[in-house]
């Protein structure tokens, strides 16, 4: 048995719309509270968000029977404060039990102990809220933000984020592999744009260029004496092996004058 919310007002607990919190903390739970007390006080955005949380919480069981859950504003609030400050359900647990004015958000009063926001209970509930819900609620909460102030979507500040990406540690031969092989690539695509000949074997120059790249990453963690000045003499002759031997061959710094030129010629074109 699970309900939307609790309307009913408690003797132990503030109302919800009569709930204050401290503007002048800067903690980052602060500015959820709020937001989270904005929505609730918003009948018809809250039924829209409410009605898509009891959606997927109670998508294969009834609502009407069976034993007290949460209700689905209360694994709202949980949902929010985890996602909003990237909390574990350890932490989520400590805050659910001892923060008073989150417990007072969620409905529950100061004299009300039996009900158990374990973190075994919150991950249950909380993961039952799929992706493309959560997705949902942040448009309709946007949408809620743009209606108090139709401007903020101009002049909202918005922090980077870190992604992880496969970057390979830069030693001095994977620099000039990755030199090379950008240079080959580029520089056969102008070549073919502007009609320039001697670029066919691009593909062929750069598995010999990996290959020796590999070759002197094995040398580099070989122990052997005169490994060293094998690895320099290797690195030293990289750029040769792209280097073919045909006079009809247009050299990279032929291509790129070639094509400044042409982008000269199109700029004046379009002046």
């Amino acid at each position: 048995m699970r309900r939307t919310h609790c309307p009913q007002a408690r003797l132990d607990c503030d109302a919800i719309a009569e709930l204050e919190l401290n503007l002048q903390c800067r903690d980052e739970l602060i500015p959820i509270l709020c937001a989270l007390k904005h929505i609730y006080l918003q009948t018809e955005r809250r039924d829209e968000i409410l009605q898509l949380v009891a959606g997927d919480v109670n998508a294969d069981s009834r609502c009407d029977q069976g034993r007290a859950g949460l209700d689905d504003w209360q694994i709202l609030v949980l949902a929010a404060v985890r996602l909003g400050c990237n909390l574990n359900y350890d932490r989520l647990q400590n805050l659910a039990e001892n923060h008073r004015k989150l417990r007072h958000l969620m409905g529950i009063g100061d004299w009300d102990q039996a009900t158990s926001v374990d973190w075994r209970r919150i991950r249950d509930n909380v993961c039952l809220l799929r992706g493309e819900t959560i997705a949902r609620i942040y448009q309709l909460v946007a949408a809620e933000g743009h209606c108090l102030d139709e401007q903020a979507a101009k002049t909202a500040r918005v922090d980077s984020f870190v992604m992880e990406t496969n970057i390979h540690y830069p030693t001095e031969s994977s620099l000039l592999w990755d030199g090379l092989r950008k240079i080959l690539q580029l520089c056969a695509l102008v070549a073919a744009d502007l009609g320039l000949s001697g670029w066919r074997q691009q593909a062929h120059w750069r598995r010999k260029i990996k290959s020796l790249c590999r070759e002197i990453g094995r040398v580099s963690r070989s122990k052997a004496p005169g490994s060293k000045k094998k690895r320099k003499r290797l690195c030293r002759n990289m750029p040769s092996r792209c280097t073919p031997r045909r006079s009809s061959f247009a050299p990279p710094a032929s291509v790129i004058r070639a094509w400044s030129r042409r982008s000269a010629r199109c700029r004046r074109a379009t002046d």
